[in-house]
């Protein structure tokens, strides 16, 4: 027998970069395949995305959302670092160590600043910053947003509900928020904007990148200025792919059918390459699951498979919060037509007992009476946020990670809203 140290180098070696939903959910797909497999976090924590608004508005809640221990798949070796570069066979990190691999995945995301943590940030300075902003928000007179999409609208229900007072600014780049919406949904977000007191400026861009909490002119790209108490950027930069010297310009990985980067037969991408449908976690889960399947396929010396869309009835976001204590809709026509039409249908008071109460009784999500709306109406309303947020929240976790665990070396102390 080999010793173990030359049995494990022996053996495959699959790299995942990024330890979010993307890394996780290809680990996932790889793990117990008889390889070795590294993930690689830029952080020793993990923080649930999808709650970046709640958080920056809610800082005394950050820790809900983190898990100070990244739980990996069984058989997965966990490595923090940063990637800065790489070549035809190895990762390069930040700290000068290298790590060999036959496969390597690019799950390194979306550049989307304070709503998730930088690339390499530690604890304390995540809490920081959160903290710094969440009391901010409260105490301004005036709060910019600069984004339109997503993120920005939800983040500005959110802002709405802990500063009433204060005068809100949506700077969006288009002629609307959200301007992939149908009428809709584009004239139901138009007529809660409005009913919130949350002003739009369209056809603009703010030319700052770094968020504010002094008061400050922020300049927009016309020219113009708008005074601010509070500056926050809620827009996506980039995706995350640029370390590796095969992205294209928006930091995506130029990939073939089979999710493998064009440029290197070794390298695929899930969640940041030029395939990528749209960042919703069954999305994500369908390209894991088809670059999961093709590594072990290569490895083997077998065909690859064509990557599917896993839900191509999803051509855009299937939920929108607008303060995670205000409103919040689903859209059915996002969903498969079974799933969607139950949705729709099912609404209080006819909510099926065999699906809503048993996962209410497992604490899943803990279901809202009003989750779904009413029956034969939208799916929509202040129960459909408050039945969100409490999946977002929830303290058994997501994607396997236990939340509400922050990393206890680095504890300072309760973190709390001024």
């Amino acid at each position: 027998l080999l010793p173990a140290s030359t049995a494990l180098s022996a053996m495959p070696n699959i790299v995942i970069v990024g330890a979010g939903v993307s890394g996780l959910m290809t680990a996932k797909a790889v793990a117990g395949k008889g390889h070795h497999v590294t993930l690689v976090s830029s952080t020793p924590y993990f923080e649930w995305g999808i709650a970046g608004a709640y958080s920056l508005t809610h800082p005394d809640e950050l820790e809900k959302a983190v898990s100070g221990e990244i739980t990996v798949p069984a058989g997965v070796e966990l490595v923090t670092g940063t990637a800065v570069s790489m070549t035809d066979k190895q990762v390069v990190l930040k700290a000068g160590q290298s790590i060999p691999f036959d496969a390597l995945v690019i799950a390194t995301g979306l550049d989307l600043p304070l709503f998730r943590p930088k690339v390499g940030q530690s604890w304390a300075e995540r809490r920081k910053e959160v903290s710094e902003i969440g009391n901010a928000v409260r105490k301004a007179f005036t709060v910019v947003i600069g984004g339109g999409g997503t993120v920005a609208v939800e983040f500005a229900g959110d802002v709405r509900e802990v500063n009433p007072s204060a005068k809100i600014i949506l700077v969006c780049s288009g002629d609307r928020p959200c301007p992939y919406l149908d009428d809709k949904y584009s004239a139901k977000l138009d007529a809660k904007l409005k009913d919130l007191n949350i002003d739009v400026m369209p056809n603009q861009r703010a030319a700052e990148q770094d968020y504010s909490v002094t008061r400050k002119a922020v300049r927009l790209q016309s020219g113009t200025t708008i005074e601010a108490d509070c500056y926050i950027p809620a827009y996506t930069r980039a995706f995350g792919g640029a370390w590796t010297g095969i992205a294209d310009s928006s930091g995506k990985i130029p990939v073939n059918q089979y999710l493998q980067a064009e440029s290197r037969s070794s390298v695929f991408a899930v969640g940041c390459s030029t395939r990528s449908e749209m960042s919703a976690i069954p999305k994500i889960d369908g390209e894991a699951a088809t670059v999961g399947k093709n590594i072990l396929k290569m490895l083997e010396g077998a065909a690859l498979e064509d990557h599917v869309d896993s839900m191509p009835s999803a051509t855009r976001p299937i939920s929108q919060k607008i303060g995670h204590n205000t409103f919040a809709w689903f859209d059915p026509s996002q969903l498969p037509a079974g799933p969607g039409f139950m949705l729709r249908n099912c609404g209080f008071p006819c909510c099926p007992l065999f699906i809503c109460w048993p996962l209410a009784l497992c604490g899943f999500g803990q279901c809202h009476p009003f989750f779904c709306g009413y029956c034969c109406s939208d799916p929509e309303g202040q129960g459909t946020a408050a039945g969100l947020k409490a999946m977002l929240l929830h303290p058994k976790g997501m994607m396997d990670q236990k939340l509400g665990t922050p990393p206890a070396q680095q504890e300072m102390g309760k973190m709390g809203v001024e």
